[in-house]
Formats: C-alpha cells, sequence, structure tokens
C-alpha cells in the first residue's frame, strides 16, 4: 500500500476504533407477565365479556425507560433498561389474565373497543404509583371502577395499596416484583366482578 492509502486509511481506523470504545451498552427490553396456574374459579358464575381500561398512569411513567424511585420526590429513568411495550398495555394485559384465570371469561376487549362490541362489564384503572425503590420494595398505588353492562355509571370503585420487597437493585427482579402485583390486583378485581355476576 502506498503511504497516501495509509494516510487516507489510518484516520478511518482510529475513527472505528474510538467509536466502539465509546459505544455504550445495549439497552435491555422487558414485558410485563406472570406464568401460574388457573386459579380456582367459580364454577357457579356465567362467563363474561370483559372490558379493560381505560389505564391511566402519572406522567413521570409515560415512558419507554423503566423509572426507579430515589427518594420521596425524586425518580430516575433509565437509559439502559426500557420497556418494550407501552407501559399502560403492559398493566391491561396481565389485569385482564388475571382476571381471567379466576373466572371464565369469554372475551376480553381492551379499551377503546369498537362502538358496536359491547361488554358485560368494564374495568378502568388509574395508577398512582408503579415503581420500585432499589434494595427495598416495589409498590403499585391504584385507583379502580368497575361499570356495567351500561358503561355509564361506576357499579363500584375502590383502591388498592400493594407492595413487595425488592431487597436487590436487578432491574429485572423488579419488573417481575411489578407483575406479580398486577397479578394481585387482577385476583381481586375478579373476586369484585364475581360478586356482580351471580
Amino acid at each position: 500500500m502506498s503511504w497516501k492509502g495509509v494516510l487516507v486509511a489510518l484516520p478511518c481506523a482510529l475513527a472505528i476504533m474510538l467509536a466502539s470504545c465509546t459505544s455504550s451498552p445495549s439497552p435491555k427490553f422487558y414485558v410485563l407477565g406472570v406464568e401460574s396456574a388457573d386459579f380456582q374459579k367459580e364454577g357457579s358464575s356465567k362467563c363474561v365479556v370483559l372490558g379493560v381500561g381505560p389505564v391511566e398512569i402519572p406522567s413521570y411513567l409515560d415512558r419507554q425507560e423503566v423509572v426507579f424511585r430515589i427518594g420521596p420526590n425524586e425518580v430516575q429513568p433509565s437509559d439502559f433498561h426500557r420497556w418494550a411495550e407501552p407501559i399502560q398495555q403492559g398493566i391491561a394485559r396481565v389485569v385482564a389474565d388475571s382476571i381471567s384465570k379466576a373466572m371464565c371469561v369469554a372475551r376480553v376487549e381492551y379499551y377503546p373497543w369498537r362502538t358496536y362490541l359491547s361488554v358485560d362489564f368494564q374495568v378502568s384503572m388509574r395508577v398512582r404509583r408503579f415503581e420500585g425503590y432499589p434494595g427495598r420494595e416495589v409498590e403499585l398505588l391504584m385507583d379502580w371502577s368497575l361499570f356495567g353492562s351500561n358503561g355509564k355509571r361506576p357499579i363500584k370503585q375502590g383502591s388498592m395499596e400493594l407492595r413487595e420487597p425488592w431487597p436487590s437493585t436487578n432491574p429485572e427482579e423488579m419488573v417481575s416484583a411489578q407483575s406479580r402485583l398486577l397479578d394481585v390486583a387482577g385476583r381481586r378485581l375478579a373476586e369484585e366482578i364475581l360478586a356482580f355476576s351471580r
């Protein structure tokens, strides 16, 4: 190779080496979900068409980055740990799965569903907090409303405050704990629906 070729190739090689040295780790992507056996289903209840949503979340959680709570008034989004889907969709899916395991659900519709589709019961959720304190705990604070087939006025409303210890700082363990909390929430909502569907 001529000196001219060397002078041209050297800057290119250096640029490639610097890029490889300064490149950031690839982000990890997470989804909410639990793998559990079916719960004891209520045999005397009829199958229902379930509507899930809308799911409201605080604006600081409405982002792709996984958010950690650092203090009472401080949160930290992570550049390297991200949600693989909008978190509202994950919350709705896990809650719907848990309800479907606890009672007979013929079909699930996610908000907004088509106007010509009717549901027997609709569950809406307003999440107030859904993140983890590294080394401490993961919490789910939410308000919920249960609607009947007309969907105009709630037939029952309530709140939940659920927590699970998270002694480590592993984000994957935090997401697993968040999924389990949603699983518990779904089972409790199924009990509320069953009280009206008998």
